[in-house]
């Protein structure tokens, strides 16, 4: 079920001349070669105009550093996904248990993630790394069916009922990690809700190594703040914790 995408959302500023120069400048740089493998690890945009953005509206706008980021990310995904696409053999047991779900659009045309913390069983900073991979693939995939997506997804992380088998600090690290380093501006918001005690603690040890822009937008939410909030007004109810 998707929900109905307002006609009126969000747009992204527009680029000045200089901005365009340095998306333009950025992409010489890089090449062909960078485009051409980005596509075969399962990139298919390659080196668009929406990639070049987002890469260098986290660098700041400073080319050579997105420069840098972008061929490291290039090298990392032909690691990952040599063949186009994440090894499922290597996750399956993160997919058996059932624990996120691709939702369908926000009413602001996102992609909606949830995950399910309690059904979480901690398996390493590298499973959880394939994991998040072959999800944003999968978010990518839906995404493009919205002709006006900006790229950005919205995550609703259920806390309900976690406890300390499901305590996972290599995996939290892995999940910003992967946003900071590999998939730049693509987070629209976070929503951690109903966050028990055991998580928090989690929280404070992993959040002083989150990007600030990043942490801006994690929203915590406890049930009783449910109704009238901003999760609400952006996320069909049918998508929400009952």
């Amino acid at each position: 079920m998707e929900g109905h995408v307002l006609t009126h959302h969000h747009q992204e500023h527009e680029l000045d001349s200089k901005q365009v120069g340095m998306m333009k400048l950025l992409k010489d740089e890089l090449g062909p070669g960078v485009d051409k493998a980005l596509r075969e690890c399962g990139e298919t945009g390659g080196l668009s105009d929406q990639t070049l953005k987002r890469w260098l509206a986290a660098r700041k706008w400073d080319v050579g550093v997105a420069k840098r980021d972008v061929q490291s990310h290039v090298e990392w995904r032909q690691k990952m996904t040599p063949k186009g696409r994440i090894d499922l053999s290597k996750i399956q047991a993160s997919i058996d248990e059932e624990k996120g779900f691709l939702q369908g659009f926000d009413r602001l045309g996102h992609p909606v993630a949830l995950v399910r913390a309690q059904r979480h069983v901690p398996k390493g900073y590298y499973t959880m790394e394939r994991f998040c991979c072959y999800s944003m693939d999968a978010v990518e995939r839906l995404g493009s069916r919205n002709p006006t997506w900006d790229g950005k997804l919205n995550v609703v992380l259920i806390l309900t009922g976690m406890t300390v088998a499901n305590y996972d600090l290599a995996g939290l690290r892995a999940v910003f990690d992967m946003l900071q380093n590999h998939y730049p501006e693509r987070l629209y918001r976070m929503y951690l809700y109903d966050a028990p005690m055991i998580f928090l603690g989690l929280w404070k040890l992993v959040s002083p190594f989150v990007d600030p822009v990043t942490r801006q937008k994690v929203v915590f939410l406890s049930p009783h703040q449910l109704k009238g909030s901003l999760l609400e007004q952006e996320v069909p109810p049918a998508f929400l914790p009952p």
